[in-house]
């Protein structure tokens, strides 16, 4: 990970400070030697002075995905307001500093610098909200809901950067938790709500409802008979036809990724080199080649349309190989802290930000841990059904862990979760749809 961070903009003190700097080094060569060899400036250290003229950071690796105009206007609504926000755009890698641990690395700077303080972290994929309030109000945990508000706006394929704009925006506004409230209102409103806010009136209409249906079908039966020798309309094209374009975009989206990232993977697994007398790197680049190599099997059988479950299967695959290239390469001194990601249970285009929560069976008794993306996770304590990952079944749409596991490998394996022979079981062909 890197810990060389932007220089702060547009600084005059830097500047001068930059003078001085090399005004003391050329005066006194000795002095300077042992300042810079009894004192290390932290990774953490190197955030909290840059945070002290600027509230927005960012990592020299996000100049691209976050450039320095963008990075202007974040700073610029920061200090318009009076919230004590920050933003930190930083790589999180597992091994790398703060053990790639989003809430590690907030706790570390705001120990620095105190008081209260709301943090927005942007690692390249995802945004997540950290607050530390002197009084300990929940309601005024603005980062928290803004970035959680942002995850249901937002899908989960959109840009990082503007995911990252949205939470600002809302973490500036009066009310964050009232934003996170109605957006969780819109989110999980069914489709039976309108009778119940008609209140005690509605069981009347419920009443009288069979009898104007009834009238009504009358005169629909003479009109129908007026008009039976006129022309007929040129039939309308279904409401529904938008919902079903929408899932065919979102489908194309996916395969084009896919294949874009099976060509990346594959050529940088193809030009990686380990050490021959190390065992434990040699193993990690052979499960990276067998992750792409299945992942490429499922990627070849894809039908024109349909099959998320297969699409959303080439991908988890390609985190998978992802991975283990990276045990691969390291060291072998930081290689125990690297792991194999695990995806949402629920849906794993959710991502890999998961925690492993307790999922109680809806209307009975039994339960399971498995990895949960943090809105997944709040439904299933809240006893809602996610947002889960479909699959075609007999004929119809039904969450994909709920097709037979002999029929279904991602089903018996849960994308990895439940199971680690999710790879030899493609390579060995039990792979069917």
């Amino acid at each position: 990970m890197s810990t060389d961070h932007r220089t702060v903009r547009g600084r005059p003190t830097a500047v001068a400070g930059a003078l001085l700097t090399v005004f003391f080094v050329t005066a006194f060569p000795g002095a300077a030697t042992a300042d810079t060899e009894t004192e290390t400036v932290s990774p953490t250290e190197r955030i909290v002075a840059e945070l002290e003229a600027s509230p927005v950071h960012v990592d020299p690796s996000f100049s691209s995905a976050l450039p320095e105009e963008r990075a202007d206007a974040l700073e610029d609504q920061i200090n318009g307001s009076e919230v004590p926000l920050r933003v930190l755009a930083v790589p999180l890698i597992e091994g790398g500093d703060w053990s790639g641990d989003a809430e590690q690395m907030v706790a570390a700077v705001h120990d620095r610098i105190g008081g209260e303080g709301h943090y927005l972290v942007m690692d390249g994929r995802t945004v997540s909200g950290h607050d530390f309030e002197t009084g300990g109000a929940d309601d005024d945990s603005r980062a928290f809901y803004s970035a959680l508000t942002v995850s249901y706006e937002l899908e989960y394929d959109d840009r990082a950067v503007d995911k990252l704009d949205r939470a600002v925006e809302i973490a500036l506004t009066d009310e964050p938790k009232v934003l996170y409230d109605e957006a969780v209102a819109s989110e999980e409103k069914g489709l039976t709500d309108w009778f119940y806010s008609l209140g005690p009136g509605g069981y009347s209409a419920v009443t009288i409802l069979p009898w104007v249906v009834a009238v009504l079908a009358l005169v629909g039966l003479g009109f129908g008979v007026y008009r039976w020798r006129r022309p007929r309309a040129v039939p309308t094209v279904p409401q529904h036809a938008a919902f079903d374009n929408a899932g065919l975009a979102r489908r194309g989206e996916l395969v084009r990724k896919a294949e874009r990232e099976l060509v990346e993977l594959g050529e940088r697994v193809g030009s990686a080199r380990t050490r021959p007398d190390d065992p434990e790197a040699t193993e990690a680049m052979g499960r990276a080649l067998d992750a792409h190599a299945a992942a490429r099997n499922v990627h070849d059988g894809l039908p024109d349309e349909g099959a998320m479950e297969d699409i959303a299967g080439v991908l988890v695959l390609l985190d998978m190989a992802e991975d283990h290239l990276a045990r691969a390469v390291l060291p072998a001194q930081k290689r125990g802290s690297a792991r194999v990601r695990s995806h949402c249970y629920a849906n794993p285009l959710h991502g890999t930000d998961v925690k492993v929560t307790r999922w109680r069976e809806f209307g009975g008794s039994a339960d399971m841990r498995v990895p949960l993306c943090a809105v997944c996770a709040k439904a299933v304590r809240d006893r809602v059904r996610p947002t889960v990952l479909a699959a075609r079944n007999q004929g119809r749409e039904v969450p994909y862990y709920e097709v037979p596991a002999e029929e279904s490998v991602w089903a018996a394996t849960g994308y990895g979760a439940l199971r680690d022979d999710l790879v030899e079981r493609i390579l060995r062909g039990e792979h069917r749809r």
